[in-house]
């Protein structure tokens, strides 16, 4: 009886061990999703930073939205599918994105700081277009981008590299044609989001915001629906949806 008792008791601790192990596996484990770290806060109107939805819409309404910083980032623009893939959480609020990381200059779309007081300390620096801050590190945000200042937690914030920039403000010249619209559904916004280094440190494991809703995506061969539990990273831009309020 002694014997079985002790057999079930070691079993208990290998169960235990194996749960304990597999949770500190995730490098977001603890990891907050904005300042300040409420669902609902973002989701109140009274909190939005734009007419078309909460700062993790990720909408951009004009090229000077694009604030110029110079620090180290993580590049999710192009995640979603292997290599790097977003995978969806269990309650759908955020997707773990696999993102390249680079130091160089980057660019934080104004709309989309996820720190609601940084947010409104650039906003009255650089205006709602962000035309105030036209050179790399005027914006009052640039200051939180290095070593993940602007979340607690953070090793490094997600933001667009020059080829994303270039791609956005091209898409907004030229017209939907160099876009893939997307309807309704679930897609990782991810500027600003928190991300965690990887041990290679030329990768990150970011913590993006999921956004239910209209989105753009742009590049060769980009599709809306990825399947199983991966969503594709994504932005909104109303000027090129023929609807932007249904």
């Amino acid at each position: 009886m002694r014997r079985r008792w002790i057999e079930a008791l070691l079993a208990l601790a290998f169960v235990c061990i194996g749960g304990l192990g597999s949770a500190s596996a995730s490098p977001l484990r603890g990891l907050w999703q904005f300042v300040p770290n409420s669902q609902s806060f973002w989701d109140n109107s009274k909190h939005w930073t734009s007419n078309w939805g909460p700062a993790y819409r990720d909408t951009l309404q004009e090229p000077s939205q694009l604030l110029a910083c110079t620090s180290q980032f993580a590049l999710c623009f192009h995640s979603g599918a292997e290599p790097y893939p977003c995978k969806l959480s269990q309650n759908g609020r955020s997707a773990d994105c696999q993102c390249t990381v680079a130091t160089d200059t980057n660019y934080t779309l104004a709309d989309a700081i996820l720190n609601y007081q940084i947010y409104l300390v650039t906003l009255n620096v650089c205006g709602q277009d962000g035309s105030g801050c036209p050179n790399p590190g005027d914006a009052p945000v640039c200051s939180f981008l290095n070593n993940g200042a602007l979340i607690p937690g953070a090793d490094v914030i997600s933001t667009f590299d020059t080829a994303a920039h270039d791609s956005l403000v091209n898409a907004i010249h030229i017209g939907t044609s160099a876009i893939t619209i997307c309807p309704k559904g679930p897609y990782a916004a991810c500027m600003t989001a928190p991300c965690r280094l990887n041990k290679d440190g030329d990768t990150a494991s970011c913590k993006c915001p999921v956004f239910y809703g209209k989105f753009q995506l742009v590049g060769a061969g980009a599709q809306c629906s990825l399947g199983g539990n991966l969503v594709p990273s994504a932005a909104y831009i109303p000027l090129l949806d023929d609807n932007p309020n249904d």
